[in-house]
């Protein structure tokens, strides 16, 4: 669905520059952006996926997204769109944040691949049906996913406003790949919590993996959000022999302890070869291992491992005595041991800043 573009600013010749992410592109007329959602139409900056799904959503374990210490054992309602401010090479969900849409009143998109037009049907709804779908759903909380939801901008500020006023949480699962103008924005309509993906620590990773030129802007956002309320996780996608290392996994480690807070939950993931396959190895399990015990020695205390079975990985732990609170079993508890208060009750220490919003029991 097209519709008017916040945040960008008009050029000369007809150009435009967009501020909605960090890359920032100046787009030249009846040109699209990097995301292949932003179009310049006669001087005017235009999203082209407003209201746009890949399906009219699908019921998660909030755990899926991944969020431990939000809303533990929630059900989020998930919906995403197409295309990505990054061009990763190892993107598990390509088909989509790799595609085009397309602007000429079908409702559908285009492969990127240079495949024949297969005619992915997108479905189109406003606000307003969206929150009675989610309402009708039961879920408390409503998940912007499987794509990047940063170039979803207008759309992500139109229903969260509506959604606030049911009481249902948003959460943005994202590359965090912001501007200043669009982190203001977010924060300021209420997103209430945010699993930001930070897929290394140097720009030379970034560059080459992702396409784009600095992690700095991702790390801008994740100081951004958690400094102004929002609930922040983070998650590092492990990917052998390139962002595999003691130093590099200390280094990310050390910076979340330092800037976000010892208590921001970290997840690290297993990666698999998919799309273009910049590794042909697993993540192995020691690497993930490994990784726990280095975030756990920087002093972060929760610590979780993803896409792998882990003895400690998937629970989450005392931060003071070490105590089992929540036990899970892929996205499922195996046990709850914890106050109606949030307190531990093996040494009552006070978990209620840590772990946001109800435990779904």
């Amino acid at each position: 669905m097209k519709k008017k573009a916040r945040l960008f600013d008009k050029l000369e010749e007809n150009k435009v520059r967009c501020h909605v992410c960090a890359n920032e592109c100046v787009i030249l007329p009846d040109k699209v952006g990097i995301c292949r959602t932003r179009k310049n139409l006669e001087g005017e900056l235009y999203t082209l996926i407003y209201g746009s799904m890949i399906s009219s959503g699908s019921l998660d374990p909030i755990e899926k997204k991944p969020l431990y210490n939000f809303w533990p054992g929630a059900t989020a309602y998930s919906i995403a769109s197409i295309g990505c401010s990054f061009k990763c090479q190892n993107c598990q969900n390509w088909s989509i944040s790799q595609a085009n849409p397309t602007d000429n009143g079908k409702k559908g998109f285009y492969d990127l691949k240079g495949y024949e037009d297969r005619g992915m049907s997108l479905v189109e709804m406003t606000p307003e049906q969206l929150v009675k779908k989610v309402i009708k759903s039961g879920a408390k909380t409503l998940a912007y996913t499987y794509n990047e939801p940063l170039i979803w901008h207008e759309w992500i500020l139109d229903t969260t406003s509506l959604l606030k006023k049911e009481n249902i949480k948003t959460i943005l699962v994202t590359n965090g790949y912001s501007t200043l103008e669009a982190t203001k924005e977010l924060i300021d309509v209420g997103i209430d919590a945010a699993n930001i993906d930070i897929k290394s620590m140097s720009d030379e990773f970034y560059k080459t993996i992702c396409g784009v030129k600095s992690v700095q802007p991702v790390l801008d956002t994740a100081k951004r959000f958690k400094s102004h309320g929002i609930h922040v996780e983070i998650t590092n996608l492990i990917i052998p022999d390139l962002n595999d290392s003691d130093d590099e996994i200390g280094t990310l480690s050390k910076w979340i302890t330092e800037n976000l807070g010892e208590d921001t939950p970290v997840h690290f993931s297993a990666y698999h070869p998919d799309f273009k396959q910049p590794s042909l190895k697993r993540t192995p399990f020691e690497t993930l291992d490994r990784a726990y015990e280095i975030a756990k020695k920087e002093g972060i205390k929760y610590v979780y491992v993803g896409n792998l079975s882990h003895e400690k990985g998937g629970n989450t732990y005392c931060p003071n005595c070490n105590h089992l609170i929540l036990g899970r079993s892929g996205y499922s508890f195996t046990k709850i041991d914890i106050s109606e208060s949030k307190t531990c009750p093996n040494c009552q220490y006070d978990l209620s800043k840590d772990i946001k919003g109800e435990i779904k029991r």
